[in-house]
């Protein structure tokens, strides 16, 4: 069965660019194309695609705001913004709202497809510039908090630890990049359901309840450079 693909952008030529290049592929259904965010929710409730790409900048309600919005009403759908925009506040406003891919729009066709795919399976997925300008920001943050940490109340400064394991750290740096369990596995030489039980305390020491807040969660407070030295190094080489 084919993938039910909606596409979310202001842009008809955008639109049209982007149904044209997908249409191609057997394994996805483009079911429609919408370029706000009302039309965007009326066509998602009443179609139910598997995958949206969805554009942040809209007029009127975002593309962010949009991806809530739906998924408030159909958790089940799977939102992949598509987008221009790099900064780590959009990554992080993104995947809180749900969403559970984020790609720039310079991606080649190879590469939206293998997205697509990836996300039907079930994975995350980052563009890797965006992810590489989150470790860029963790380097920085971590070095300003660590010259201000002495001056700050210790209730404050624990908030901000979440102390992780070496091998912890590994999982998620894992889980970030997209990789499925098994994946995850294979890379670290893990068994599955030892996989499993990393997750289930990182999400627990994380506080959230699933792989898509950890990832939004990993977004916005890394910032000990002593306790998550690891993840970062494996990101900066990754």
């Amino acid at each position: 069965m084919a993938i039910k693909l909606l596409i979310v952008d202001d842009h008809p030529m955008v639109r049209e660019g982007l149904a044209a290049m997908l249409k191609s592929c057997e394994e996805i259904d483009v079911i429609g194309s919408c370029g706000n965010s009302k039309e965007a929710i009326k066509v998602a409730l009443l179609r139910e695609p598997d995958i949206i790409l969805m554009d942040i900048k809209m007029e009127g309600t975002n593309g962010i705001e949009t991806t809530r919005l739906i998924l408030e009403q159909k958790p089940e759908i799977k939102v992949v913004m598509l987008t221009v925009f790099e900064d780590t506040e959009s990554i992080r406003l993104a995947l809180q709202a749900g969403a559970v891919g984020y790609i720039l729009k310079h991606v080649s066709r190879e590469k939206l497809l293998e997205t697509i795919k990836k996300i039907y399976r079930g994975e995350t997925v980052i563009d890797p510039s965006v992810l590489h300008r989150i470790v860029h920001d963790y380097t920085r943050l971590s070095r300003k908090v660590a010259a201000t940490r002495e001056d700050r109340p210790a209730e404050t400064v624990q908030e901000e630890n979440i102390k992780l394991t070496p091998r912890e750290q590994e999982v998620l740096f894992h889980l970030v990049k997209g990789f499925t369990n098994k994946e995850i596995s294979v890379a670290t030489n893990l068994a599955v359901d030892t996989v499993k039980t990393h997750l289930r305390n990182i999400f627990r020491k994380m506080g959230v309840k699933n792989r898509t807040q950890a990832i939004s969660r990993a977004v916005k407070i890394f910032k000990n450079p002593q306790s998550n030295y690891f993840l970062l190094r494996r990101l900066e080489k990754g």
